[in-house]
């Protein structure tokens, strides 16, 4: 296959001693013209073969139909305020307001009235305590760079106040609706470069005052990796921080009556602690001496270690997140990779189960983490699996009845699929779950179009479903889905997850090409008719995959990937990973790093599948040059006749706040891509 002309510079370093090549380097360098014009080329040479795919227009139409079913977020109930995201066929979710839960929604926030020359997405929004105000970040270009605007919610005036930088927020208002703390990153051009993407702080803003002088409150000194997620008493005399530092989170008490006096409630351990503050005490869940977590509370003003209580003991199901009302405790508990929600009494006394439908995914029961809600009557929460988009369910708290407030409707007959959940073994022994999703009937002859997903990473479980809408669009068409439950994730616990993290990384890229195997080994699939497809952290998984079983897949998707593992850390936000993955700055960690790197591990002469690797112009989390590097080198290496496409989309991130119209597009080259090579009848 004639490919783009990609030019080989001699670079070589030398890394604790390592001969170091990398051919390619000069790709990074955006502005440089020649790399414009290079990436132009790569971009035409991919579209003209992929839209050539057959029936791929059809494929657009029917994924664009999926995605059209709309999204709804979770709602925020505030003084008989019911707050929500919604979307049909608009590019971006609107926010909504409405009186009760029968109540006319209003738009409050509508990002595709200002997505001109560029698409403008919501991140994130805070109901003020009488739900007078919201604050609310957009960025632009799928960047998550976020400004902070505040919106007058009766009048719709967006007051003058507008703070940049506060990407990934959180937030606490003054209960007098004065002023908020808030988090954000530190102005452009005050820190040296390539720190602007780190040092996160706390300040509190005063509403009409100039945000360039806003308090700093925390953060002053600390690492720079740090982030911090902060909530306010009820009587705003004390702050609760937590301090996540990846794999060790602190927590402290901030007494802001007494000259912001700090005591730690947990500091310096080894442990993922949330909290939050109720009437005189803090709830606590935590994973210190109990890998799948466990429920404490304590004095706000007697909080250390040694004065916890215990409420709820560590079980066989991992806690995830923990709702504390007036008088119950709901916990959202994972078992197997599914979530269900028990109830159980104030002093820890199991009371019900709620009865939802299997293999599910429960999101933001009330909020994130562990959530106090002392006067609260109900709350709400969303679930979704692989046949079900979206449910917003409410449960009432006094009356003990679950509701369907709104819901997204299921386009396939459910009854015509099943899911089952398999255990296989790993390269190690170890046992290894997958979720198999395809129509009922399918005959297990080693031909079925098969598309295994993974992530493996960042304690993040993968459950029903990982995938988005278009997942109905292979379904339909009689392929067969599988995502495995890989070490690195948080499905198993805490253990589970650092089986598959540093040093021990090679065991997540096992699980999954163990899955594979099994697959073809059972039946399911075979070589010429399984795909994978991964993104960011699962764009690394796929990317070794290929490296180092080629011969195993029929086509591959690496979506945002990280691929050059010895460089990564120098680019954009990448310093933050640094705890999961290690860095080639230390010599030992070096060594594992290069046996897996991606980049590092393509031999010239191997018969590579067709492959298609995919990354964003805006991304801030993941730079672009680790799929334009591993291109230009696969093409190189490649001595089969399978062809290895890049495309790089403007105007795009790493995925959050990307427009319908271009969603669409990228799924469907997905979807066409995997499809056309694993013989999928569309």
């Amino acid at each position: 296959m004639k490919y783009p002309e990609t030019e080989q510079k001699e670079v070589v370093e030398i890394i604790h001693g390592k001969e170091i090549k990398d051919p390619y380097r000069w790709l990074e360098n955006y502005e440089d013209q020649k790399v414009i014009d290079w990436l132009d080329k790569q971009n035409q040479f991919t579209k003209e073969r992929i839209e050539k795919i057959p029936n791929y227009q059809k494929v657009y139409e029917k994924i664009k139909d999926y995605l059209s079913l709309g999204t709804i977020s979770v709602p925020k109930e505030k003084k008989g305020l019911i707050f929500f995201q919604k979307s049909t066929t608009e590019s971006q979710p609107i926010l909504y307001v409405q009186k009760g839960k029968t109540g006319e929604p209003k738009i409050l926030v509508n990002p595709n009235e200002l997505s001109k020359e560029n698409p403008v997405a919501l991140d994130w929004y805070f109901v003020s305590p009488t739900a007078k105000f919201i604050v609310y970040g957009l960025s632009n270009n799928g960047d998550e760079w976020s400004l902070l605007h505040i919106k007058n919610v009766e009048t719709g005036e967006i007051l003058d106040d507008k703070i940049p930088r506060t990407r990934f927020c959180s937030f606490a208002w003054l209960p007098d609706e004065s002023g908020f703390y808030y988090t954000r990153y530190p102005e452009l051009g005050t820190v040296p470069k390539g720190q602007e993407n780190y040092n996160k702080h706390i300040f509190l803003h005063i509403i009409g005052n100039d945000w360039y002088n806003d308090v700093k409150i925390f953060g002053e000194g600390r690492s720079p990796t740090n982030h911090y997620m902060i909530s306010l008493s009820e009587d705003s005399k004390y702050l609760l921080i937590g301090v996540s530092k990846y794999t060790k989170f602190d927590l402290y008490i901030m007494d802001l009556e007494n000259n912001k006096e700090l005591t730690d409630v947990i500091v310096g351990d080894d442990s993922i602690t949330s909290g939050s503050m109720l009437d005189d005490e803090i709830w606590i869940l935590t994973n210190k001496d109990a890998p799948k977590k466990a429920l404490y509370k304590t004095k706000i003003n007697d909080p250390s270690y040694d004065r916890w209580q215990q409420v709820i003991p560590e079980s066989g199901n991992i806690i995830s997140q923990a709702l504390i009302t007036k008088n119950n405790i709901f916990l959202k508990v994972m078992k197997n990779a599914t979530d269900y929600i028990l109830v159980y009494s104030k002093d820890g006394k199991l009371l019900s189960e709620l009865e939802l439908p299997e293999f599910s995914s429960i999101l933001n029961m009330g909020g994130v983490g562990t959530i106090s809600a002392k006067d609260q009557d109900s709350f709400y929460f969303a679930l979704n699996n692989f046949f079900y988009p979206t449910t917003i369910y409410n449960y009432e708290i006094k009356t003990k009845q679950l509701s369907i407030f709104k819901e997204i409707k299921p386009p396939l007959n459910i009854d015509d699929y099943i899911v089952k959940q398999e255990w296989y073994e790993s390269k190690d022994g170890t046992k290894v779950s997958m979720f198999i999703v395809h129509k009922k009937g399918v005959e297990l002859n080693g031909t079925n179009p098969t598309m295994l997903n993974g992530y493996g990473g960042f304690n993040l479980p993968i459950k029903p479903p990982y995938l988005k809408y278009s997942r109905f669009f292979w379904l339909e068409n009689n392929g067969i889905v599988a995502v495995a439950n890989l070490r690195g994730g948080s499905e198993y616990g805490e253990e589970w997850h650092k089986a598959g993290m540093l040093e021990k990384k090679q065991n997540v890229f096992d699980d999954f090409i163990y899955a594979a195997k099994w697959l073809i080994k059972n039946n399911y699939t075979s070589q010429k008719h399984l795909s994978i497809n991964g993104r960011s952290n699962g764009g690394l998984l796929t990317g070794v995959a290929v490296t180092q079983e080629p011969d195993l897949f029929g086509a591959v998707y690496v979506g945002v990937p990280l691929l050059d593992m010895i460089r990564y850390h120098l680019f954009s936000i990448a310093r933050y990973w640094i705890p999961e993955y290690g860095s080639s700055e230390d010599p030992e960690q070096f060594k594992y790093i290069l046996k897996y790197s991606p980049y590092h591990n393509v031999k010239k002469g191997t018969n590579f599948p067709a492959t298609y690797l995919v990354a964003a112009a805006s991304d801030s989390r993941v730079d672009a040059l680790h799929a334009m590097k591993m291109t230009a080198l696969m093409q190189w290496a490649n001595a089969s006749q399978e062809p290895i496409l890049l495309f790089v989309e403007g105007q795009a991130g790493h995925g959050v706040g990307k427009p319908l119209e271009k969603l669409a597009e990228t799924e469907t080259d997905l979807y066409a891509f995997l499809g056309w090579k694993t013989g999928l009848k569309f």
